[in-house]
């Protein structure tokens, strides 16, 4: 067995295997992700509502083009 490859190995297998004390620690940071997540989103929301350029640019960018042919 060669040393550097064996150390890569349990690397990565130990970053694979977390204990459940770990990931029930990372929920409220989770939590805390999707909290700012939405937001940022209701301010891009307000933003495109207000500004008609914005509005113009999402309504365009958003719009599925119908493909033919």
């Amino acid at each position: 067995m060669r040393p550097a490859r064996a150390a890569v190995s349990m690397t990565q297998a130990n970053q694979a295997v977390q204990p459940v004390a770990a990931l029930s620690s990372s929920v409220p940071a989770v939590e805390a992700l999707r909290a700012r997540f939405r937001a940022q989103s209701k301010t891009v929301a307000k933003h495109i509502a207000a500004d008609p350029d914005a509005k113009a640019f999402i309504d365009e960018w958003a719009s599925p083009e119908l493909i033919t042919g």
